[in-house]
Order: C-alpha cells, then sequence, then structure tokens
C-alpha cells in the first residue's frame, strides 16, 4: 500500500528542469479532484443549472441556462446563457447536450452532438460510441435529449427531454454520505 497524503506546506523549494518553482510537498490537480470526488457526487450543481428549454425565439431554437458542475471531482461552470437552433431537415435526429470531462487534454467541454437510439441507449452518429461514455479517461454528463422529427419547422415542448435528474446519463452533484 502506498499512502498519499496532503495538502501540506512545502519545506523546500525546488526548481524543475521546465524552470518552474515548485515545492517538495506540493500536489497537483489530480490530487485535489480525488479529494473532492470523496465527498461530492457527479453533476450538475443546483436545479437550474444548464437547463434547456425552448427558446422563447420559437423555432427550432433550444436555451440552455448558465450552470456548474462536477465530473470525477473535477469542476467546470458556465456564466453565459447558450442558444443553439437546429436546422430544417427532412431526417428525423435526435441531438444530446454533453459536458464532457476529458483527462487526456485535460479539460471540460460542452457540445451537442447527434445520435440515435439503438437498444434503448444513446449511440453518437460521428463515432458510434454508447453515450453517455465512462471511462479512465472520458466522462459524459448528458443534460438534455432533443427528438426531432424529420421536416419539423418548430419544435415542440415534449420534444426537449431534461435529463439532469437521471443520474445513469447526468444527475445533480451532492454530497456522498459516510456509510457504516
Amino acid at each position: 500500500m502506498s499512502l498519499i497524503s496532503g495538502i501540506f506546506n512545502s519545506t523546500a523549494v525546488e526548481i524543475g528542469e521546465d524552470g518552474l518553482v515548485r515545492g517538495n510537498k506540493a500536489v497537483d490537480a489530480s490530487f485535489l479532484a480525488e479529494l473532492f470526488s470523496s465527498f461530492l457526487s457527479n453533476g450538475v450543481v443546483g436545479e437550474g443549472a444548464f437547463r434547456s428549454s425552448l427558446a422563447a425565439e420559437g423555432g427550432m431554437s433550444v436555451a440552455t441556462y448558465p450552470g456548474a458542475c462536477y465530473i470525477q471531482g473535477y469542476f467546470a461552470y458556465d456564466k453565459q446563457p447558450e442558444l443553439i437552433t437546429f436546422p430544417v431537415s427532412p431526417d428525423s435526429r435526435i441531438a444530446a447536450r454533453v459536458l464532457r470531462l476529458d483527462l487526456t487534454d485535460g479539460s471540460i467541454r460542452s457540445f451537442w452532438v447527434v445520435c440515435a437510439r439503438a437498444g434503448g441507449v444513446l449511440v453518437s452518429a460521428s463515432d458510434g460510441q454508447v453515450l453517455p461514455i465512462r471511462s479512465d479517461t472520458v466522462y459524459d454528463l448528458v443534460t438534455c435529449i432533443v427528438e426531432i422529427p424529420g421536416n419539423a419547422t418548430a419544435l415542440m415542448r415534449d420534444w426537449v427531454q431534461d435529463t439532469r435528474g437521471d443520474a445513469a446519463l447526468c444527475g445533480f452533484a451532492g454530497l456522498k454520505l459516510a456509510t457504516k
């Protein structure tokens, strides 16, 4: 067993090969993420966070409200609302709004992805991966699913599904309770 501990004041300062100054007891982002994930669950923060609904403009637009999220102990927030307008198409389609933690590049991104349903699960149309992705390096929160029939010229409220409350897709962040 190799116990890792922190956060402690450094007792010496070192200059690395890259020329950066670092304390001998410094910790990195993965340490802090491990710390936060020990007591915070994955999900969006608060009832209004990243809520999506039909835009006031109507038509083919969906508005997503600002919010914050925790994913595997990492944190992201957005202070600006987002408006997306889907093009009219003769084809039916499904779009999902994803918040993605990607540890390979150290980021959390927000984006929309075109999907299909296969066997009751969402599958990305671009790469065939099942959503949400839950791997060692990528972890998704799916906050909204929009199902658009072919030739639709205006979205209906029933076509916009808020998935934030579904822990299998997204969930709300909260404190993890200790159990015996």
